[in-house]
């Protein structure tokens, strides 16, 4: 089968939606698949524009004319999508909310089977305007589609908003390589916590730092007690405004940032971790939740989004409601304090996120695949 994937931003950018294209064609190219992904240097700096092979996965990469709030506008990609198109058996378009995507889709309608993954949609109050322009304008494209997947349940609200027909919908969520977070690599760890000082309990958080992500209620919830937050991931252009406030709340000693880090060294943050916390003003999906329980590691997620989809409250870890910082506090110190009952929910999270193993993932996705070239 040949299969070309659409996505504005691509490895090396750091993000779920970007990882997950990236594991899903990784995973059809093991199985003997032809894959293209068709994408822009959106979000990075470093990324070779012109074409490349990833693992076997063949990379077409453009240059973005205009970033538009993350938009993107590309009309190179566009222009070879409309030449090249023909030679896939299925294009699987991948992000709501981003020019190549939508419009890739919406202008492939009736000429090859297609696939809408949104991985998430926006659900924060800024730019409300400008959304419902969006929405009402650009976002029903997506519904041209012959499969639109949902992460959670969450989407299906929104696409019913944008009248994509009940019928076009298949749930099909993030994953995760199992196998892979559940090994501990005990000498890295180890040099991971003597590198970063993580001499004591500690909170880990992984992902961009921006100030949707809600750091700055997780600061000031472990201002009294004994831990350190640990931060993995690249600024995301709030990491000046985050460091003032650590300042101003007296917890320097209690905060640490890697930057961005490889991945065998984000699994051993991951182990070298007490609880992961995603206290989130939205999420999409929170795929990093996914990975914290594949390492056995309780959760404190928000109450927005996605989030509470993935969390069993009290057996895989606790929801709290988004942006209450004294119960947030409340979470952290009861696991901190229960070490037992901490272990417990960190190992029902284990086999909880058996069901998301990447395996699992590829295998659905080629099931919807072949279920819409049958039918076309």
């Amino acid at each position: 089968m040949k299969i070309l994937q659409i996505t504005s931003s691509f490895y090396p950018v750091v993000g779920g939606m970007e990882k997950v294209v990236l594991e899903i064609s990784r995973g059809l190219v093991k199985r003997g698949h032809e894959v293209t992904v068709l994408t822009t240097d959106l979000y990075s700096t470093r990324a070779l524009i012109g074409e490349e092979n990833l693992e076997g996965i063949r990379i077409v990469r453009f240059k973005n004319k205009y970033n538009l709030r993350g938009y993107g506008y590309c009309p190179q990609a566009m222009t070879w999508l409309k030449k090249n198109f023909e030679k896939y058996d299925v294009v699987h378009s991948h992000g709501y909310n981003r020019y190549l995507s939508e419009f890739g889709i919406s202008d492939l309608s009736g000429k090859v089977p297609t696939v809408f993954s949104p991985h998430g949609f926006i659900h924060t109050k800024k730019h409300r305007f400008a959304k419902k322009i969006h929405d009402l304008f650009i976002g029903r494209r997506i519904g041209k589609a012959d499969v639109c997947t949902a992460l959670t349940k969450l989407d299906l609200k929104d696409y019913a908003r944008l009248r994509v027909a009940q019928e076009k919908i298949i749930e099909l969520p993030n994953g995760v390589d199992t196998k892979r977070y559940k090994k501990v690599d005990v000498k890295r760890v180890a040099a991971l916590k003597k590198k970063y000082g993580l001499d004591k309990n500690t909170l880990l958080y992984v992902g961009r730092i921006h100030k949707s992500k809600g750091l700055q209620y997780v600061v000031k919830a472990i201002k009294e007690l004994d831990c350190k937050l640990f931060i993995v991931g690249p600024d995301g252009g709030y990491k000046e405004e985050l460091v003032k406030q650590i300042k101003e709340e007296a917890v320097e000693e209690k905060v640490v940032f890697s930057g961005a880090i490889n991945d065998e060294d984000l699994v051993a943050a991951y182990h070298a971790s007490d609880i992961f916390v995603l206290f989130s003003e939205w999420e999409g999906f929170g795929l990093v939740v996914i990975e914290a329980m594949a390492t056995g590691k309780p959760v404190i997620v928000s109450d927005r989004g996605s989030l509470p989809f993935l969390v069993n409250e009290g057996r895989n870890g606790f929801i709290v409601h988004f942006p209450n910082v004294n119960k947030l506090k409340e979470r952290i110190e009861s696991l901190l304090g229960e070490k037992d009952k901490a272990k417990s929910i960190g190992n029902f999270g284990k086999n909880f996120v058996k069901k998301y193993d990447w395996g699992e993932i590829v295998n659905q996705t080629l099931n919807i695949y072949k279920k819409i070239m049958k039918n076309s």
